[in-house]
């Protein structure tokens, strides 16, 4: 997990504004494509914080991981929304 909040935000919007801009090259909508973006970013927000508290494990620290691990699979949806579209977009594409 990265410390400085406002830098790990500012990684997490670079990822959504790239792939954003990936998925417009391909072809996307601009809104669907930033639906897609931010589903993908939310699905994957939680997992340096997962990492962090994997790579600090200590006895006492196994509930910090649970919670971790927990976040992450709270937020694993958005990743079937974003796979859903981009199925959903192939299959348009193939007809």
């Amino acid at each position: 997990m990265i410390d400085d909040t406002s830098l790990e935000f500012d990684m997490f919007e670079d990822m959504r504004r790239k792939l954003v801009e990936l998925f417009v090259t391909e072809g996307y909508e601009r809104l669907e494509a930033e639906k897609i973006a931010l589903y993908v970013v939310q699905g994957v927000r939680e997992v340096p914080k997962l990492l962090a508290a994997l790579a600090e494990i200590r006895s006492h620290a196994h509930a910090e991981v649970l919670k971790a691990l927990s976040d992450v699979l709270e937020n694993a949806p958005a990743l079937d929304k974003a796979k859903a579209m981009l199925i959903e977009h192939g299959m348009k594409e193939q007809e």
